[in-house]
């Protein structure tokens, strides 16, 4: 704590000297070399009738922050901030970062699911406000039906289970099921708890309103329903996971098959896609079907395999958003097939984009490999079965990313271009900013030895 007043007061020292983009990234490297120090049981003492955080949330909350403020910094040229307009985006980005914070540090049922719908108004007037195209109009519809049709069994559900426990604590409620007070769960009940958190995840077959909402989402809103929108149905199925003890259903079994074999698809539609934010939108698909098999395995390293592949994900996918619209800010197009040869217009860029395409495949040192070694690993110790479907994702996962590096960096470059492109240094540190965590928290990693809530 005192380290980060200390941090809060030479920010506001070199407030006449550093430019805001130094001083954003100042405070956000310094909060999250804290995260090495915090000790879960200081962070569980913060316990109110309301509000609690442990070491899962913990980690998510730093995370919204994190993603929260480089979403200004991503938004220099998309949102011009000398008009009226740049000050409501502001209201709406801080607003969001506010909302999912909250959402991540709620014990209340009520409250968690008021935080975890309200989360879509700010989101839809992102998309809708500050989009690319009309399109944007059926987008945001197409998000607002799936997650609100889903929520409303979850609105009930969540009223039972409190009527059931006669309370709305989360810890409580663990609590008594630790004690053996189980209720009889069905299938039904199981389903409509954990139907909201799967579209919002989204797990395949619920998962159409994604690309949509990400190629008509301006960069901020592709970066904070990447980085941060699709952690909130991840938490959720963990949480409620851990609280409720629902994993000795038949219809987990029945999931984990679904996800695989939908990772398995999404890679196949991502080899022959040509707009890369789709592209990078169905990968996400992907990452969160194979984080929630690992979730519902019941093994401790899917556990954290899953809690890693949230975070790492949320930098990884993000970065990728940025990358692809700074290519679209210069060239005015998406399209795989006339974003080519950039290799010899900005050398720099291209180690950019090498860089996350590997670690969003999983290479080393990335994070992104030992949360993808965690998971694949629970996934073979559930069923040996599962070996081919795991080296079938594997072998589709470098297929998709080395074609879209190749495809954007390689080969001829169009006439349209212009040869004198030139990145300013914040485009430099924004993308630094996504890297930097990915490769210095495997110092860390040992943090989620703390996380587990059973």
């Amino acid at each position: 704590m005192m380290g980060l007043v200390l941090s809060m007061l030479s920010i506001s020292m070199l407030g006449g000297v550093m430019m805001w983009e130094v001083r954003l990234w100042y405070l956000m490297v310094t909060s999250f070399l804290c995260l090495k120090y915090l000790n879960v049981e200081t962070w569980g003492l913060l316990f109110m009738n309301y509000l609690y955080c442990d070491g899962m949330s913990g980690m998510l909350v730093v995370l919204s922050l994190w993603i929260s403020g480089l979403m200004l910094l991503a938004s220099t040229y998309s949102v011009k901030f000398t008009n009226n307009k740049s000050g409501s985006f502001s209201v709406v980005v801080l607003a969001l970062c506010l909302v999912v914070v909250l959402y991540f540090l709620c014990i209340h049922l009520m409250y968690f699911y008021i935080f975890f719908e309200i989360s879509l108004i700010p989101t839809l007037v992102l998309i809708i406000g500050w989009g690319y195209q009309p399109e944007r109009l059926q987008a945001g519809m197409y998000m607002m039906l799936y997650t609100i049709s889903a929520s409303l069994p979850l609105l009930l559900s969540l009223v039972m289970l409190g009527g059931m426990f006669s309370s709305f604590n989360m810890v409580l409620i663990q609590y008594l099921n630790c004690l053996g007070l189980v209720y009889g769960v069905n299938i039904l009940w199981f389903a409509s708890i954990m139907g909201a958190f799967l579209v919002k995840l989204p797990m395949f077959s619920v998962h159409l309103w994604l690309p949509k909402a990400h190629v008509e989402a301006p960069i901020a809103g592709s970066m904070i329903l990447a980085g941060v929108l699709l952690k909130l149905g991840g938490y959720g199925v963990m949480r409620l996971l851990a609280v409720l003890f629902l994993n000795e259903m038949m219809l987990s079994k029945i999931l984990i098959v679904a996800c695989l074999w939908g990772g398995v698809i999404t890679a196949v539609i991502c080899v022959g896609q040509s707009d890369i934010k789709s592209l990078i939108a169905y990968s996400s698909v992907g990452h969160m079907g194979v984080m929630l098999a690992g979730s519902l395995s019941k093994f401790m390293w899917g556990w954290e395999g899953a809690m890693l592949m949230m975070i790492c994900h949320g930098f990884c996918s993000s970065g990728l958003f940025c990358l692809a619209n700074l290519m679209y800010e210069k060239l005015k197009s998406r399209s795989l097939f006339l974003c080519g040869g950039m290799i010899n217009i900005n050398s720099i860029m291209c180690l950019w984009w090498f860089l996350f395409c590997i670690a969003n495949m999983g290479a080393p040192p990335f994070i992104n490999l030992i949360s993808e070694v965690m998971l694949f690993c629970c996934m073979y110790l559930y069923s040996g079965w599962f070996i081919f479907i795991i080296l079938v994702m594997v072998f589709l996962g470098g297929l998709y990313n080395l074609v879209m590096f190749v495809s954007t960096q390689h080969g001829g470059v169009m006439s349209f271009v212009n040869t004198s492109f030139v990145n300013v240094c914040s485009e430099y540190l924004l993308l630094l900013l996504h890297f930097y965590p990915m490769l210095f928290f495997i110092l860390n990693v040992g943090y989620l030895n703390k996380i587990i809530l059973f």
